[in-house]
């Protein structure tokens, strides 16, 4: 099974979740592009871990080997499953959003902190283009996760120099203890919108997929 694990406050409508299921489907591949928080507010209920269980329940019910392929927070998460699940068989990280709960705590003041613990944290939600509000126990959960996931499988990591969310150093410290692991540098930010042909090209070739277009 392919399984493609969109980011934050994402879901499988996005750019990059389409534009490969539409490109691995002309390849004659399914790539498969859950919602990681399903339900109308699937996402108000959501933390890393209920993020983890959809894609670890999808790849403990088929048989492997499987392939994930994971986007920001689903590509980190991608990283974390392939920690955990021997069937997984190659991973390809697009913008993987390592060290996640230290780059929350970084990024917020104490006093937005307690407010998130108090009321939740309201957030920008992209595919529904409205403010919406994460649990306190997101930040909970990601406390108990690794900073840095320990992967042993091939791994295509892409991610972009000017990357405004998740420094390139973070993502180049992770291939570097990761001998597994191969990086491309990109000149893009975070959303890597603008390099999907370059990520469809370095990751059909990684995979073995037969070349096709969108």
């Amino acid at each position: 099974m392919h399984l493609y694990l969109h980011g934050f406050a994402s879901g499988p409508s996005s750019f990059k979740a389409r534009n490969l299921k539409e490109r691995f489907a002309t390849a004659g591949v399914a790539l498969e592009t859950p919602d990681l928080t399903p339900g109308t507010d699937g996402f108000e209920r959501s933390t890393p871990l209920t993020m983890l269980g959809v894609a670890e329940a999808l790849v403990r019910g088929q048989p492997g080997p499987h392939v994930l392929i994971g986007s920001s927070l689903g590509g980190y998460l991608s990283a974390v499953a392939a920690s955990r699940n021997p069937s997984v068989e190659r991973l390809v990280l697009l913008a993987p959003a390592f060290r996640l709960f230290a780059r929350w705590s970084a990024r917020l003041t104490p006093a937005e902190l307690e407010g998130w613990r108090a009321a939740g944290l309201e957030t920008h939600h992209h595919v529904t283009n409205t403010k919406r509000r994460i649990p306190w126990a997101f930040h909970e959960d990601a406390r108990t996760l690794p900073e840095y996931p320990e992967v042993r499988v091939p791994t295509l990591v892409l991610a972009g120099v000017n990357d405004e969310v998740v420094p390139i150093d973070d993502v180049r410290a992770w291939v570097a203890r990761t001998p597994s692991a191969r990086l491309v540098e990109l000149d893009d930010g975070h959303e890597l919108v603008a390099s999907i042909e370059r990520i469809w090209d370095e990751a059909r070739v990684f995979l073995g997929v037969p070349g096709g277009g969108a």
